[in-house]
């Protein structure tokens, strides 16, 4: 606990165990109620985004009392390929509600979520992408390279498709009260995708001022996660 204490700056230690460490617990629990109302083809593929999500924290607070590089390294880059994934859980939970199960079928869904998952095996692939060792401070520090191609593949490939879809389903529904739960979704997102976006830059820049400024700017996002489950989830 000592050696974790010297190595781990406030702004890590804000981002890993307060602002991560709530988002894990938080999904853990949507996940249960989800699943503990009934196991439907719209409720597993929601909670399945929550677990994912939980996962990938508890491996990330895991890891933060490791102190061998390539361990870590491993643990590092499965944390962060399990934060990428479930973002096609939303883009097919999206997709449901659009079009219904009987147009898109579990099928295709299977096929989206395989495409979605080889694609992001790239993370593991890029040269020098990641370095995380005594000489980052155990602090993730990764190349641009590393990541264009994150933002590239989550970007392009789900989260846009995402808000568009959301919004064109948003302007589909005429019940006020249906558009008010929607809109509430809209914010639990887009807190997970001002997330994403905001720890990958963290991580590049790999600057100390920025990681504690974006400690501190990502705590909010914490209260905003819960409209996904008041505005959507709740209801399924």
């Amino acid at each position: 606990m000592m050696l974790l204490a010297q190595t781990m700056d406030i702004a890590r230690f804000i981002q890993i165990f307060l602002v991560q460490g709530l988002v894990g617990l938080f999904y853990l629990f949507i996940a249960y109620k989800i699943l503990k109302r009934e196991t439907k083809g719209l409720n597993r593929i929601l909670s399945s985004f929550y677990l994912c999500v939980a996962f990938a924290v508890i491996i990330n607070i895991v890891y933060a009392f490791i102190f061998v590089e390539v361990v870590v390294y491993i643990l590092h880059v499965t944390t962060y390929y399990l934060l990428c994934f479930p973002l096609i859980f939303l883009l097919i939970f999206v997709l449901i509600l659009l079009k219904s199960e009987d147009i898109f079928t579990p099928k295709l869904q299977l096929i989206l979520v395989v495409i979605f998952g080889i694609i992001l095996v790239g993370l593991w692939l890029i040269p020098n992408g990641v370095t995380i060792n005594e000489s980052t401070n155990w602090k993730p520090d990764w190349s641009w390279t590393y990541l264009l191609y994150s933002f590239t593949v989550c970007s392009f490939f789900v989260i846009f498709p995402t808000i568009y879809l959301s919004i064109k389903l948003y302007f589909k529904f005429e019940h006020k009260e249906l558009k008010k739960k929607l809109k509430y979704f809209l914010i639990g997102i887009s807190a997970y995708f001002f997330l994403y976006y905001g720890t990958s830059i963290s991580n590049t820049l790999n600057d100390p001022t920025f990681r504690l400024i974006w400690s501190l700017l990502s705590l909010p996002a914490l209260i905003s996660l819960y409209f996904v489950y008041f505005g959507v989830a709740k209801n399924l």
